[in-house]
């Protein structure tokens, strides 16, 4: 089992370090010898998991973690029907537009799409994000019941801002008020200088659930107000969800 555990934890290294992966960075990351490394890698390139660059003898994505990507976004059809929808509103709220998943107390990052505005934030995908202080996660764990929630979390969060919310209580009481307002909000709890909006979709036919959110730098607003992104959002979520069948949307 320890094993089967390195090499998840060296696949997601190689996701978060931009698709290349050393065996340097491996042993640093697992703390492995060297050689432990370089065993793990081998065996997963003999699997097609991942391949080496002759050139450089970094490795990156193999042929069968493409497959598996390929099949996961055939069979997660929200992710695939959002798309020109995330693009429809990054134009009109000029903001970096992102899509994700729940997996376990973090968000996986699907995809991303860039706003018009000269500056902009964004986080490549494949990354993951502690749930509890990205507003895609919010907007995720307010679809549970609190009772879910708190089998995820333990006693405390871990901080990543001076911002983040650090006791499940008081994320229980932030998630509450996502419902009641509609859609969760991130304020430099998981960035600084950063705010996201957020919504999440479930699909009433396969059950799963994604959320979209836009993310901005609080200085776009020099002070004034973001309620355009919020109407924008929120005119988004009444006709995605409703197009896709979700009771929560539809009006």
């Amino acid at each position: 089992m320890k094993s089967i555990e390195k090499a998840v934890r060296a696949l997601q290294l190689l996701v978060n370090s931009g698709g290349e992966l050393r065996v340097g960075d491996t042993s640093r990351h697992l703390k492995v010898t060297r050689s432990s490394a370089s065993r793990l890698l081998a065996s997963l390139a003999s699997g097609a998991l991942i391949e080496q660059d002759p050139a450089t003898q970094r490795y990156r994505a193999g042929i069968l973690a493409v497959q598996l990507a390929a099949s996961f976004h055939r069979n997660f059809d929200l992710v695939e029907q959002a798309q020109k929808e995330m693009d429809e509103l990054a134009r009109q709220t000029e903001h970096t537009v992102w899509l994700g998943v729940l997996s376990g107390a973090e968000v996986v990052v699907l995809k991303t799409v860039r706003g018009s505005q000269p500056i902009q934030f964004t986080v490549e995908p494949g990354h993951r994000l502690p749930a509890h202080a990205a507003a895609m996660g919010k907007a995720l764990l307010a679809i549970k019941s609190d009772t879910e929630i708190r089998s995820l979390f333990a006693t405390s969060l871990d901080p990543v801002t001076k911002q983040t919310l650090i006791s499940v209580d008081d994320l229980l009481h932030e998630i509450a008020m996502s419902r009641l307002r509609g859609y969760a909000i991130s304020n430099q709890e998981l960035f600084d200088g950063v705010k996201a909006i957020s919504v999440a979709f479930e699909d009433p036919h396969k059950g799963m659930s994604i959320a979209i959110s836009v993310s901005y730098p609080l200085f776009a607003f020099d002070g004034g107000s973001d309620q355009s992104v919020v109407d924008a959002l929120l005119l988004f979520a009444h006709h995605f969800g409703t197009r896709i069948g979700d009771k929560r949307w539809i009006q």
